[in-house]
């Protein structure tokens, strides 16, 4: 089965036909979505440059992750419940679309990486220089900026999305 055959089938289901016909459900769910895209984007962006070294730079790198890492979460659990339903909706709109693909790609790393096991990490060994990604796993601030960094790919896939699609330009007319 295709990914256009597919489409044309989940569109053609109850629960698609029910959202796409009822008044609202669509314009709600992508305003909630838009807002925690931007909210994942900023927390992402405050948590990346702090890592960095920048912005926020009176606290330290740890205080700012664990202060916005948790909303960055959230977004992500929030981005499920009404993407979903939006990809239910309107099959065809995502998809196909590479734009979709990528942020669904990015936000599936910035997932992954902070739940990989500290068995990654490098250990000391007569090879000596461990790879790059060995190192940014055994730090912790550089794998929270990998999270930050991905959010901030995903964040910006969406809102790519939104305009190439013409949401943003709908929303604000």
């Amino acid at each position: 089965m295709t990914i256009d055959e597919f489409s044309n089938w989940l569109s053609d289901t109850a629960p698609s036909r029910f959202i796409q016909t009822t008044d609202g459900i669509i314009p709600a769910l992508q305003t909630v979505h838009i807002l925690c895209v931007a909210t994942l984007f900023a927390s992402a962006l405050v948590v990346s440059l702090r890592v960095l070294g920048g912005g926020l730079r009176s606290e330290a790198p740890a205080a700012v992750a664990r202060r916005f890492i948790p909303p960055i979460w959230a977004c992500l659990a929030v981005l499920l419940s009404t993407g979903l339903p939006l990809i239910v909706a309107e099959p065809a709109r995502t998809l196909g679309n590479p734009s979709f693909t990528v942020k669904l790609v990015a936000i599936g790393l910035a997932v992954a990486l902070p739940l990989l096991p500290e068995t990654f990490a490098p250990r000391e060994s007569s090879r000596g220089n461990p790879g790059a990604w060995r190192r940014i796993l055994a730090s912790p601030p550089l794998r929270m900026a990998v999270v930050a960094i991905f959010g901030l790919e995903a964040a910006v896939g969406s809102i790519t999305g939104f305009i190439k699609d013409g949401l943003i330009a709908r929303a604000l007319a």
